[in-house]
């Protein structure tokens, strides 16, 4: 088990937790704001993970992330694929945890 107060995945839930309210938010954006906002995510989610588990080792880090991947993701616009998004940046993440190219669940 790993300790859910180590500040790096203290860091690393309030990454996913911010990029998963901006994910069933981001409906309402007009395509290329929503691009520009998903484009970030996909970057700094993925780059928190990896530097969580350089400090706390990869399973603590897929763990924290398989959490957030049990997360109900509802949108108000029925277009924006919101579940895929979200699924997508965890799956990033999972792997830029483990260094390879496996998948989260």
């Amino acid at each position: 088990m790993h300790d859910p107060d180590r500040p790096e995945i203290v860091r690393l839930r309030a990454e996913l937790d911010s990029a998963w309210k901006g994910v069933v938010s981001l409906g309402t954006l007009d395509g290329p704001h929503r691009d520009r906002v998903v484009a970030d995510m996909r970057t700094v989610v993925p780059d928190s993970a990896a530097r969580a588990a350089r400090a706390v080792g990869p399973e603590a880090v897929v763990a924290e992330i398989g959490r957030f991947a049990d997360v109900e993701v509802v949108t108000s616009d029925p277009t924006w694929p919101a579940a895929d998004v979200w699924g997508e940046v965890l799956s990033t993440a999972a792997e830029a945890a483990r260094g390879s190219g496996e998948r989260v669940r």
